[in-house]
């Protein structure tokens, strides 16, 4: 993701960032400096942030933001943002996505996020 979509991103989520802190927090997401927020750079941010309160919600959150706000995400998407392993661990779980606005192929990561916590069944 681009660094003004993580910027929105962490907004969103009720981070207060002046220019200080959004550089101290790219500097762990983008050591390289590539302007790029990888969804693995994402997610370790996001589980150090709330090492003791990571929930459904904060997961599904994480893959609406992989997938660009649509309501599913895409085998390609997960395949270049996750290492293999997970990317692959994913999609041998996650159903396909039934809703209207489905493309072929599409996969519906919010009863898997729900399904990992409990609260709901895959």
């Amino acid at each position: 993701m681009e660094t003004d979509d993580f910027r929105a991103c962490l907004i969103s989520m009720g981070y207060d960032l002046g220019e200080s802190e959004f550089a101290r927090i790219m500097s762990l997401v983008d050591p390289n400096g590539s302007n790029k927020v990888t969804f693995q750079s994402f997610v370790d941010f996001m589980t150090r942030e709330t090492s003791d309160s990571d929930t459904s919600e904060q997961v599904l959150a994480s893959f609406k933001i992989l997938a660009a706000d649509k309501p599913f995400i895409l085998l390609e998407e997960l395949r270049r943002e996750l290492p293999p392993e997970q990317a692959e661990y994913c999609i041998a779980r996650m159903p396909l996505y039934n809703g209207p606005d489905g493309v072929p192929g599409a996969l519906d990561y919010t009863v898997f996020s729900t399904a990992l916590y409990g609260e709901s069944d895959l």
